[in-house]
Parts: C-alpha cells; structure tokens; sequence
C-alpha cells in the first residue's frame, strides 16, 4: 500500500509572524531583516531581507535580496528586526498540533515539517479533509495570519514538490500514478535537491525537462553524477523516500546563554540578566514537562576565558528563581572581573509534573506559575516578566541570545 506524506509549509513565515504579532504591519510589504539599525531607522544599508510578506512578495521583493535594492524596488517597505525566540515558540506549537494528528512528525526546517498520515487519513480523500482541518486548527492555535501551504504524495520528494506549486494558502495533492504527469508540468529545480549547479550541469548533457531526464540513460547519469545519478532517475519518476522520522531523542539538558552588549562588573546587571535566563529555562521545563535536579552556570569574560560549575539538588526544580538561587552562588565571588557572557543550564531531567509541596508559600508559587504558563502558551514567551527584569532585555541578534542552544 502507499504511503500517504504530507508536507506542511507556512507561507511567508518570519513575516507572517511578525504581522501576526503587531497589527500594525498588517496589510503592509514588510521585509524581516537581522540588521537592529535598518529596523529601527528604516534605512536601507549593507543588508538582507531576510523573509519578505505576501503584501511585499506582490512587489517583487525576495528572500536574501539586499536591503537597499528591496527599498528601492518598493520604497513603502517596512524593515522588522528578526526575532529568533518568537519564531521557535510558534514552531514549536504547530509541531505540537500537528503530533494531535499523527505520532509521525518531522520537522524538516523551521517553518515546514513532513507527517505520515497514512494510518490515520485511510485513503487521499481523508488526507485532503485533515489537511483542512490542519489549516483551521492553526489559524485557532497560533493566529489568522499564521497560513500554510499543504502538499500530499506518496512520498517526501512529491508532497514537497505539490506544496510549493501554490503558494500562499495551497493544497495540492498527488495521487498514485499521476508523479510523472505532475512532474512535466515543473521545471527542474523545482525539485528539491536540484540546485542551480546540479541543474546547470543537466542542461549541458541536453537535459532540460524530467521526461527527458527519464530518457536519459541511467549509467550515463551514474558516470557523471556518481551516486547522485541514481536519485536523479528515480526523482524523474517521483520517487523518493517516504520514511517520516519522527524526532524522539530526549534531551539531555536545556539552557540558554546571552552575551551582553559591553563588558561589565556590575553585580546587579549580571544577576539580573541571569535570572532572566534562568526564567527562559524554567518555561521551557514546564513547557516541555520536565523537572531538573541539576543547574550548570557559566560565566565567560572580556579576555575570552571562562569558568563553569554545576549542583545538584535533591528536589526537582522548574522555577526561575529557585534555578537562580541555586546558581548565583557559583559565580558571585568571581564578577569583579569584567563579564562578557552569562550562561545557565538545567540537567538530570526527570519526566513530569512537579509534585504538590507540603509548605502553603511554595504552592502558591506553583499557582501562579501555572497561570503564567497559560499566558504564554497563547500570547508568547514575553507576555510576563518579573517586576525586577522590567529594565531587562534580550537582543534576538546584536547582542548575541541563544535560542534553544542546548
């Protein structure tokens, strides 16, 4: 029987979920770029657009396409600083929607991720109705602006090849059979896999269509393409491999680490910014369903040497400030010299809740930290901050925050 893939990919995502995020850029060309100062001032400079929205797609604008020749070609162009933390938040939560559907999820890329539905869908038909289901169900669970496009084959080369023949807001399907009859209506780098070179060098041998590439002999393919050559005669066919992957591997320790924007022996900066690392770590805990009974800290200075230490409690843990208090002490007696990065990681993971405590104060605590998750599950990762972070913030890019580095 064949399998039935789905390839899901979000259109114009970086884009889309910045227009998601603030109304105003809603209906607007915007251009997510990496560059702090072109966002702020909006002044095109030695940069690239990094993602471009559908409003700005309509204006001929293109991924990886300068800066200043994007603002020359649509001077209405805004430029939004890329926010690295705020895409892998709504990345994870499709990929938690999409596991309602199918135990077999592979996250192919940021933005696009390969489900076996076979099981669950029976036939085509049922793949087309959840694939309209998944389509609702993430515009409930991440925004209306949050769209995809959906291809479905009988494998991964032509589920991804039938999700980008319509863009925005596709569903292509191809049946058993029909590869060959789709794949003449496509160009060769359409295929991923086929890149300018590859394609170049099939145009020299008079390749430039797949019916010919079917043609094509196959050990003249091999000797001159090695390995390769075989792929190619089989993509010719739409074949491909149809194994979904689905990534199981338990991690062994999360954390997060922030290089400061200048060097510095303030006690106060340096404590504040570890605790709000130690926040991003505790969330990610919670979110995931783990407890830590180990923390690891690490400090790294401006002459590039470091330290590092680690404890162990008996108690799990899956509170920011609990990690942080357990972490500080490490470090503190060695701040007088001047700090260029801080870093903090949980391990030892237990799978599972946190057990009720005994004493009233830490309940409440658990309370509240609930209710604050829930926050951010609908409203992101930034929607709550402590009173004492409030002149606390984490540059996605210039100043060097890694997300999910561990």
């Amino acid at each position: 029987m064949s399998r039935i893939i789905m390839h899901v990919d979000m259109n114009s995502y970086f884009a889309s979920v910045e227009q998601q995020a603030n109304p105003f850029l809603r209906g607007r060309p915007i251009g997510v770029t990496g560059k702090a100062q072109v966002a702020e001032t909006g002044k095109a400079s030695r940069g690239i657009v990094v993602a471009a929205s559908i409003e700005a797609k309509q204006q001929g604008i293109k991924t990886a396409m300068s800066t200043w020749e994007a603002k020359h070609l649509c001077p209405s162009l805004l430029f939004v600083q890329g926010d690295p933390e705020k895409y892998a938040e709504i990345t994870h939560r499709f990929n938690v929607l999409f596991h309602e559907f199918t135990d077999f999820v592979e996250m192919f890329s940021v933005d696009e991720s390969f489900l076996d539905v076979t099981e669950e869908a029976k036939d085509f038909f049922g793949a087309i109705i959840m694939a309209q289901m998944i389509k609702q169900r993430l515009k409930e669970e991440c925004g209306e602006r949050i769209t995809c496009s959906i291809g479905i084959g009988v494998n991964k080369l032509m589920a991804k090849l039938a999700s980008d023949h319509m863009k925005p807001d596709g569903l292509v399907v191809v049946k058993p059979s029909e590869e060959c009859a789709f794949l003449d209506q496509c160009v060769l780098s359409d295929v991923c896999g086929i890149g300018y070179h590859r394609k170049e060098q099939l145009q020299n041998l008079g390749i430039f269509t797949f019916k010919r590439l079917r043609e094509y002999p196959l050990d003249r393919l091999i000797q001159e393409f090695k390995s390769v050559g075989y792929w190619l005669h089989e993509a010719a066919y739409g074949r491909g491999d149809n194994q979904v992957i689905p990534y199981e591997s338990e991690p062994k320790s999360i954390g997060h680490s922030y290089t400061l924007s200048k060097d510095t022996t303030d006690k106060e900066v340096m404590k504040h910014t570890l605790l709000g690392l130690a926040d991003k770590v505790a969330w990610r805990l919670r979110r995931d369903g783990y407890q830590a009974k180990l923390v690891r800290v690490y400090i790294r200075f401006g002459d590039f040497s470091g330290f590092g230490k680690e404890k162990r409690f008996e108690q799990p843990l899956t509170d920011g400030l609990a990690l942080f208090k357990n972490a500080w002490p490490l470090i503190k007696h060695l701040t007088h010299n001047p700090v260029r990065l801080l870093g903090i990681s949980v391990g030892a993971l237990m799978k599972g809740p946190e057990q009720p405590s005994l004493f009233k104060k830490e309940r409440k605590v658990s309370s509240v930290l609930c209710a604050l998750d829930h926050l951010q599950t609908r409203y992101g990762s930034n929607s709550w901050t402590r009173a004492s972070l409030l002149g606390v913030h984490f540059q996605a890019r210039s100043s060097g925050f890694h997300f999910d580095q561990e």
